[in-house]
Formats: structure tokens, C-alpha cells, sequence
């Protein structure tokens, strides 16, 4: 008798004992289970890679890209009309007056207010266009600093208020209060019109201090014409500080998002776009995918164990037990401090649900028909336990090691998914063969006492009509036996009779999986954590109007450099290095980069919002001869860059307290969605390389782009790792086993070789089926073989026990695949409507997971009733004629 065979018959013997040690276990995972969260971020989804670790390290230690809150006015007619620029600075207005919203801005010199829009520019624009009128009519008075009052004014210009915008676009006068003048500065403007915006691109100073149309081309959709100055869309951009909580950018969203329905202009669409708003959309539909999952998961349940046990006891035995299952599983990832935030943690419960009743199923049929043998409970028990509990566990432990194959991966959440769903099939396991045997025990024995009968016994029907035109069209073959007639009445078993002639079964298998082998190659990894937005949110949409309509980018990415960074050799090649990264035709010219180099030139230039006086007398005494400076220069710049600007230094140079160790480049580029990332990444590469010749510890180009590029790579190369270990690693457990048991080196590999088309059919129908490679679809790969090989080890298993007691092979196929094949039909049934049921999620990849799963459980079952006979019957030939 076999290790479960005498496992069953302890837990026959002393079942209360066990049901209260269940008990005792489930109360003490309830507790853990209770304090389950509901977070998710990006950051799960980024692969442990060098370039992402380096992104993660510059985000903490240097500061993320400022948070973009987007509000995007959609036009009946033209976005750029008066009326349309109004509700922008009203809306613009609306958010600096309100304190909890214009808290969390975050503003620069060039724009104090920290928001952007076309409605702004154009006002600026026009101001910048009545200085230069103003200032033909009047002489500078003796005396004057031409040059600080340029500045003056130049800072008027990003420092306007709504009131004085509004003067602007809706025509009126102006009065300019300018310090070192004696007299103000009367300007006179005329209402605003979209045709004006031709004449100010027209004219050559208003481009080279304000590049106007090119920074309107990413506020403005795709569809604007600058000749008739016409759009049906625009942007307001609000930079939101990097540091806040993330309850805090919720709240500031949400209030914005409030504003925006205020806003009463006619024949104007006003729609918020946020990080913080999409996570929490994120959260609250992970939330909404369990609610809805698992009630449906349950009902199905209900159905297709009523039809099958017909027997309420066992029905409710069997959903006691899968209840139970899925409180160990979260109290058990508690304990763990998995991130059960994840969205693909929602799918876990129906995968416990889906798998947990298969094994209720194959334990509670070979349970009956031991009782029907006339066996006891006990010895029923324990019979069931030694034969089909046996192989249970084989296809528990092949299906653990296809979920935890997944540990291999880079990225934390299928890292995570894969350690709670191994979790969930041992729970399972260990309940169905634990609490469904002992309850079974206590209550069929009770049944005993009162001489009741444990099952009914039906009269067979006579069904051989259909056999015996099966084989009077075909003759009878010499290998004819009694359970052919099954065999074709049951249908499962022609799998069994088409064995009798391989070529035929492999020429077919051969032709579809060539086919599926072509589409597969073709499927292409895709990854955007916004996938997982469910398509009926207006967040959904409006996000999609985003990335369809506008080319706006607000990408970036890093050149890192660590090591000794006061060498004068780096300090210069800052500078070079920079310029030959904003050469690429991929970057965003109308975005200015940041380099300790641009923020010091910033700095000393007169005309910038960034002058100060102070830092420029400390660059001029350093920088006197630039081929002569020495570290201490070096370190006197950089130390004047901590001193006049604190705030914006920190986020290129750093000071690790002792000196400075590192510093980041970013370079503002547009990735086209992840189209141009290779080329991107190639370019920036190519202009550091310069950098690589200095003494330093390393020089890496990373950014979310990158890292991006870096989740596609890492999900086809994980796919391919987990694969070859769950191939790997089950067909060793299988074939150590079978060979302990006597059967050979080769029947493990027999057992596991059907997986191999199955794989090529599911990643050959993804493609057909346009389904891409994401970070929940790459696992199906390890989950298809841990779970289908599952069926494979069930008719292996009986052909071995049937062949044992009956002489011709053909006729012991021919009843394992009856048999066993009838409990496989109702097992891949259940497994395959339960993913079937994620295909109802609302997220997204989720339910593309829920399809895909579905798919492929449904090719395992037919490999294994039609196809895995072949090579089975082949084996034994080979066998027999060998010994």
C-alpha cells in the first residue's frame, strides 16, 4: 500500500481528530486572512533587472518625474476659441485658489503655477508680443540696466495672473509696473482670435524665446490644423510634486476632478486624467473582480456537483471543503507578506475553485465504485486514497512545480502569483484527501448503524446500438474486445481504438501543431500597467482619448553616472554627453533636459528665469579657463548649486555627505507607445559612451521607457525559463517514479510528451486569437503543464493498473480511457468553465488569462484521451518486445 493509501487509513480510523485539527487551522488562518489589503502599484510589475533596480534607485534617491494630472477639454467645435481658452484659465484659476489642489503643485520658475495650457501660452505669447510694441514708442531713461529690466520683464511674463490672461485674450488695457522704470508700461490688446496664433509663429523673435507652435503640438490632439488654426482637443498639464503620499495625490485628483464639473461652458467636454485616479480605479476594480468572480465561481460549483453526485451531502462536503481552501490560501499569503494587491491575485480563489473540485470529483467517483464492489467504508477510504488519491498527489506536486516555476521570474508579481497559487493547490489537496474523507467517514458510517444504503445502484441501459455500426462499417479488428463496445459508446474511448494505428494520429497532430508552431513564433510580448483598467471606466476611455488623439510625452530618460564625479574630464563631458543625447531624432525638443550642466547654465544666463547673481560670480571665478579647471573647482560649482537651488539640484547631483558620488542626465523623449524604445535606448547609449572612457564606478542608461523594454524582454525570457523548469523538473519526478515503480526509464517522457503540442496549440491559438503576451498570460506556458500534464498522469496511471490484469493492451486502453476518461470529461469540464469564468472579469489581462487558461485545459484534456493513447500503446509494444 502506498504512502496516501496509509495516510486514508489513518484518517479512517480517528476522523474527528482530524476534522478538529482542520478546524483549529482554518480559525488560525481567518485571523491573518481578515487583514488582507487591497494595493497595487507599477513597481510589482518591473522586473528585478539591472536597468529597473537602477530607475527604482534614481526615483528614491534623486526624485521620480514629476506626477502628471491631465484635464483634457474636448470641443463641439474649435478648442482653440475664446470661449474654450476662458474655461481653461477658469479651470487653471479654480485649482491655484483652492488650497488643498495647489498644495500638491508643482511649480518651476519658467511656470510658478506648475499648470500648462494652450490658453496660457497663448497669453504669454501675446504679452511677450505687446513688450516688444510697447517698447518701440518709448527711450529708455539714462542710467538704466538694460539688461535688468529685460530680466524684470521676462519674469513677468511666466508670473502673469487668470485676471491678467483674461485682459489678454478678451481684449483690454494693461498697466506693467517694471522697478527700475520711472513710469508704467501701458499695454493695449485687441480680443483674441485663433486666426493671431499664424501671425506669432510668423514672426522670428516670438520663436527663438517662446517656440510656441512646437509646444502647442503636444497640448493640441492630433488633429489640429495650423492653418486654420482649428483642434477639437487640448491639454491642461498639472505637475504634481513627487513627494506626496499617495492619499494625498488622490485626494488633490479628486478635488480637480470636482472642478472640472463646475466648469459651465457650452459645447466643452472637460475629462480628468491622473496616476493617483488610475491606481485607485486599479484597486477598486481588483475589489470588484473578486466580488464578481467568486460568486458566479461558486454557483457554478453548486450546479456541476449536483449533477454529478446528485447527493446533496457530498455537494456540500465538497464546497465546506474549497471555502476552506481559499481562507488558508490568503491567511497563508498574509503570513508570507505576499502583495495580495496584485490584480492577478484575484484570479487565485477560482483557480483553487476550478482545481480543487477536480480532485473532489476523481476521489468521490473512485469512492463510489469501491462501494459498489461491496468494500466498507474504511476499506473504501482507504482503497480510494491508494489509487486515485495516489495519483492526485503526482498531478498536486506536477501542478505545484508548474506554479512555482514562476519563482523564477524577474517581476514580484508573477514571482507572487506563482507562490500563492502553489499555496492554494496544496491547500486544496490536503483538504480533499483530509476533511472530504473524514466528514465522509463519520457520516457513511452513521448510515451503516441505521442500515441505510450508502449509494443506489442503476440498471445499465443497453447501449450498444451505435457500437455495432461502428464496427460493422469497419470489421472487427483481431484486437477486438468487450470494451470496444464502451469505447465507442462512450465516445472518450476512440482515442483508445485510433491508438491501434499511429501513423494516421501523428500525421494529424504533426499538420495542426506546425501550424500552431508558426502562429506562436509570431506573438509578441505587450505590457502597459494601464491594461488593467477594465474597458467600461470613463478612466478608460479618457485614457484612451489621451493616447490615441494627443502626442503628448511626458517620457524620460536617465543617463546614470557613479564614481568619482569631480574629475574636471566628467564635469566637461556632462555637457558633451547631453548634447549629443538632444541629436536624437527621438527626443522632445520643446522639453528641456536636466544635467547638473543645464541647471548651472540656467543659472548664469540673464535672460533665464533661473539667473542668479550669486552662483554666476561663482561659476565665472571657476570656469575662467574651462581646459584648466581642477576638482576643487569642480566641487565649489556643485557646492553652488546646493546653495541658490536646493530644490532643483537634488534631482541631478548627489552628496552622499562625505562628497559627490553620482549624478543623472535626463533626457525628455518620446517613446511612440514603446515602438521607438530599442532605437531610443541605442541613441542615449551611443551619446554616453563618451563617459564610459572616464575612472568611474559605472555610467547606465535607464527611465521608464527602458525599464518598459526591459518587462518585455524579461516576460518572453521567463516564459521560456519557467517552461523548461516545470518540463524539467516533472518529467524527473515522473520518471524517477515510474522507474521506482518498475516501468521503465521511458514512460515518464511518454507521460509529459503530449504537453508539448498542447503548449504550441495554446500559444498558436493566442496568436490566432489576438491575444498578447503579458505579464498574467506568460505564466500560462508552466500553468498549462502543471495542470495538463495532470491528465496525462490519469490515464497513464489506469492503462498501468488496467494492463496489469487484462491480457491485450488494446482492451486495458480501452477501458482506462473509458473509465478514467468519463472523470477526466467532468474534471476539464469544471477546470475549464472555472477559468472560463475569469474571462467575465472586468480587468482586462485577467480575462484574456481566463480565455487562454480555458484553451488550454481543453487541449490537455483531448491530448490526453485522443493522442496520449497512441504513444502509451506504442511504449507498451516496445516494452513487451524488448523484455
Amino acid at each position: 500500500m502506498n504512502i496516501i493509501g496509509r495516510y486514508e487509513k489513518k484518517v479512517s480510523k480517528r476522523p474527528k481528530s482530524f476534522i478538529v485539527v482542520l478546524i483549529a487551522i482554518t480559525l488560525f488562518l481567518s485571523f491573518f486572512a481578515a487583514q488582507m489589503e487591497m494595493d497595487v502599484g507599477e513597481d510589482d510589475f518591473q522586473p528585478d533587472t539591472k536597468v529597473a533596480l537602477a530607475n527604482r534607485m534614481i526615483n528614491e534617491r534623486y526624485g521620480s518625474e514629476e506626477g502628471q494630472l491631465s484635464v483634457i477639454f474636448i470641443a463641439d467645435e474649435n478648442v482653440l476659441n475664446r470661449g474654450s481658452l476662458m474655461a481653461q484659465l477658469e479651470m487653471g484659476e479654480k485649482i491655484s485658489n483652492s488650497p488643498g489642489a495647489s498644495s500638491l503643485i508643482s511649480g518651476s520658475p519658467e511656470n510658478p503655477g506648475g499648470i500648462s495650457s494652450p490658453a496660457r501660452l497663448i497669453a504669454q505669447t501675446r504679452f511677450i508680443r505687446g513688450l516688444m510694441q510697447a517698447g518701440e514708442g518709448f527711450d529708455q531713461p539714462p542710467g538704466n540696466d538694460s539688461n535688468s529690466i529685460q530680466q524684470e520683464l521676462m519674469g513677468k511674463v511666466f508670473t502673469l495672473s487668470h485676471s491678467e490672461m483674461r485682459t489678454i485674450l478678451e481684449g483690454g488695457e494693461l498697466s506693467i509696473d517694471v522697478s527700475t522704470l520711472p513710469f508704467l508700461i501701458e499695454l493695449e490688446f485687441e480680443p483674441y482670435e485663433p486666426e493671431m496664433l499664424s501671425e506669432f509663429y510668423q514672426d522670428p523673435f516670438i520663436s527663438i524665446i517662446f517656440p510656441l507652435e512646437d509646444i502647442l503640438g503636444f497640448l493640441l490632439s492630433n488633429d489640429y490644423d495650423p492653418e486654420t488654426q482649428t483642434a477639437s482637443k487640448s491639454i491642461m498639464g498639472i505637475s504634481i510634486q513627487n513627494d506626496i503620499s499617495d492619499k494625498a495625490a488622490l485626494e488633490a485628483e479628486r478635488e480637480v476632478q470636482q472642478m472640472a464639473k463646475e466648469i459651465d461652458s457650452e459645447g466643452l467636454e472637460l475629462r480628468i486624467l491622473g496616476d493617483a485616479l488610475i491606481r485607485e480605479e486599479i484597486n477598486e476594480a481588483s475589489g470588484r473582480n473578486i466580488g464578481i468572480l467568486m460568486p458566479i465561481a461558486f454557483i457554478f460549483v453548486i450546479v456541476v456537483l449536483a449533477f454529478m453526485y446528485r447527493n446533496v451531502t457530498d455537494t456540500v462536503l465538497n464546497l465546506i471543503a474549497l471555502v476552506i481552501a481559499v481562507v488558508w490560501v490568503y491567511g497563508i499569503g498574509v503570513l508570507l507578506g505576499l502583495n495580495l494587491g496584485n490584480p492577478m491575485m484575484t484570479t487565485v480563489p477560482v483557480l483553487i475553485i476550478g482545481l480543487g473540485i477536480d480532485y473532489g470529483i476523481h476521489y468521490t467517483s473512485r469512492y463510489r465504485e469501491e462501494l459498489k464492489e461491496g468494500k466498507q467504508v474504511g476499506d473504501a477510504i482507504m482503497l480510494a486514497g491508494a489509487t486515485v488519491g495516489f495519483a492526485i498527489m503526482l498531478t498536486t506536486i506536477t501542478t505545484i512545480v508548474g506554479f512555482m516555476s514562476n519563482v523564477s521570474s524577474n517581476i514580484s508579481a508573477i514571482r507572487d502569483f506563482g507562490i500563492l497559487c502553489s499555496v492554494g493547490i496544496l491547500s486544496a489537496f490536503i483538504l480533499m484527501l483530509t476533511f472530504f474523507p473524514a466528514s465522509k467517514t463519520i457520516i457513511d458510517r452513521r448510515r451503516e448503524r441505521k442500515g441505510k444504503p450508502l449509494i443506489k445502484f442503476k440498471e445499465e441501459k443497453d447501449k450498444k446500438s451505435l457500437s455495432k455500426k461502428f464496427w460493422a462499417k469497419i470489421g472487427e479488428p483481431e484486437s477486438f474486445c468487450k470494451s470496444d463496445v464502451k469505447c465507442v459508446n462512450n465516445g472518450l474511448g476512440l482515442g483508445a481504438i485510433a491508438a491501434r494505428t499511429p501513423v494516421p494520429v501523428l500525421i494529424v497532430v504533426l499538420l495542426i501543431t506546425s501550424a500552431a508552431v508558426y502562429g506562436g513564433m509570431q506573438l509578441e510580448a505587450r505590457y502597459d500597467f494601464r491594461d488593467f483598467l477594465p474597458s467600461d471606466l470613463e478612466v478608460t476611455e479618457t485614457f484612451n482619448i489621451f493616447m490615441e488623439d494627443f502626442n503628448f510625452s511626458q517620457e524620460t530618460v536617465f543617463i546614470l553616472v557613479e564614481g568619482d564625479i569631480t574629475q574636471p574630464e566628467v564635469f566637461r563631458k556632462i555637457e558633451v554627453v547631453q548634447s549629443e543625447a538632444m541629436e536624437s531624432e527621438y527626443v522632445v525638443s520643446a522639453r528641456t533636459p536636466e544635467s547638473p550642466y543645464q541647471l548651472a547654465i540656467s543659472m548664469v544666463n540673464e535672460n533665464s528665469p533661473n539667473y542668479n547673481s550669486s552662483f554666476a560670480d561663482i561659476w565665472a571665478a571657476n570656469i575662467d579657463d574651462a581646459d584648466s579647471i581642477t576638482p576643487a573647482n569642480v566641487i565649489s560649482i556643485y557646492d553652488g548649486l546646493f546653495e541658490y537651488a536646493p530644490q532643483e539640484v537634488v534631482r541631478v547631483l548627489n552628496h552622499d555627505g562625505e562628497g559627490y558620488d553620482g549624478l543623472v542626465i535626463r533626457i525628455p523623449v518620446d517613446a511612440m507607445d514603446g515602438k521607438r524604445v530599442r532605437e531610443i535606448e541605442n541613441d542615449i547609449i551611443s551619446a554616453s559612451q563618451t563617459m564610459n572612457e572616464e575612472d568611474l564606478e559605472r555610467v547606465l542608461v535607464t527611465g521608464g521607457p527602458i525599464v518598459s523594454y526591459s518587462t518585455f524582454q524579461s516576460i518572453n525570457q521567463g516564459q521560456i525559463e519557467t517552461l523548461l523548469i516545470t518540463f524539467l523538473i516533472a518529467l524527473i519526478i515522473l520518471t524517477i517514479l515510474y522507474y521506482y515503480l518498475g516501468k521503465g526509464l521511458a514512460l515518464g517522457g511518454i507521460t509529459i510528451l503530449p504537453l508539448v503540442f498542447v503548449i504550441s496549440w495554446t500559444f498558436g491559438t493566442m496568436y490566432f486569437l489576438n491575444i498578447p503576451l503579458n505579464p498574467v498570460t506568460v505564466t500560462i506556458a508552466a500553468i498549462t503543464v502543471g495542470l495538463g500534464i495532470d491528465y496525462s498522469i490519469h490515464i497513464t496511471q489506469r492503462f498501468i493498473e488496467e494492463a496489469e490484469r487484462i491480457d491485450k493492451p488494446e482492451c486495458a486502453l480501452c477501458v482506462a480511457t473509458s473509465h478514467t476518461g468519463s472523470a477526466l470529461f467532468g474534471s476539464a469540464t469544471t477546470t475549464i468553465v472555472g477559468f472560463g469564468i475569469l474571462s467575465l472579469a472586468i480587468i482586462p489581462p485577467l480575462a484574456q488569462f481566463g480565455q487562454v487558461s480555458a484553451i488550454s485545459i481543453f487541449f490537455a484534456f483531448l491530448a490526453s484521451v485522443f493522442v496520449s493513447p497512441t504513444f502509451l500503446l506504442l511504449w507498451y509494444r516496445y516494452r513487451i518486445k524488448s523484455s
